[in-house]
């Protein structure tokens, strides 16, 4: 079953194209990535300011794998400094039990 990863923060004032664009970075350099399966930019549908990123992996070993490359790290780290509120969630797929 697929693995899921949800990353929902606040850009401080003034920041949200930059925290727009080192998302889009971060989703480019996930499609490049062994076992990486989909995953998109996340805009607020509702008033709380909340943008973030999804992805969904083969495993959590490829979604972990990813995460610890240079690359991925940097852009992690520069987006940090620019958003407050950073929430991580992790899940993994299940198929529905048939009723």
């Amino acid at each position: 079953m697929p693995y899921v990863r949800f990353s929902l923060m606040r850009p401080m004032h003034g920041q949200d194209a930059h925290a727009r664009e080192l998302i889009d970075s971060l989703v480019v350099y996930y499609q490049q990535q062994p076992g990486f399966m989909s995953g998109y930019r996340l805009e607020p549908a509702d008033s709380a300011g909340f943008i973030g990123r999804m992805g969904v992996w083969a495993t959590e070993a490829d979604a972990n794998a990813a995460a610890q490359q240079e690359h991925d790290l940097a852009l992690r780290s520069r987006l940090n400094f620019i958003v407050s509120d950073h929430h991580e969630y992790s899940f993994e797929g299940v198929a529905p039990v048939p009723v």
